[in-house]
């Protein structure tokens, strides 16, 4: 795995960063994670998957989720107008496990690079979680 891209799980309550099988930290919250990440200067590897619009593949068209939940982020690969070749990547999360997203988008010249800047750009979000998280959260650890 590249050391800038780490994988994270949650098992038993607990959550952790890893390269292949070695733990490299374990954390109590999410935001604890994610903010180990950002020292770093890596970013969480998310599970990606082609986006499904009623029951079709979409073309360039990915989501992602991070630790089981509902899509985080989608990149679509723009195929006409000024924008053709690029590719556009935008944080939509409506997960109770962290805050909502700020509708933190862009768009960059490769499937790649879109990917690694939206990775990049949900660690730093749950990295900048604000203290005094919601009652959901505290009462889940997050």
């Amino acid at each position: 795995m590249p050391p800038d891209r780490l994988k994270a799980r949650e098992i038993q309550g607990e959550y952790q960063v890893y390269d292949d099988d070695d733990v490299l930290g374990s954390f109590a919250s999410i935001v604890e994670m994610a903010r180990f990440m950002r020292e770093r200067g890596s970013r969480f590897w998310l599970d990606w998957g082609r986006t499904v619009i009623g029951g079709e593949t979409a073309p360039h068209d990915f989501a992602c989720t991070f630790l089981g939940s509902d899509n985080v982020g989608r990149i679509q690969g723009e195929a006409h107008g000024p924008s053709a070749g690029t590719w556009f990547w935008t944080i939509s999360t409506h997960d109770n496990r962290w805050r909502k997203h700020g509708g933190q988008r862009g768009r960059e010249d490769t499937k790649d690079m879109a990917v690694a800047a939206l990775e990049r750009e949900f660690t730093d979000y749950l990295a900048n979680t604000p203290s005094g998280k919601s009652a959901y959260a505290k009462a889940k650890g997050f």
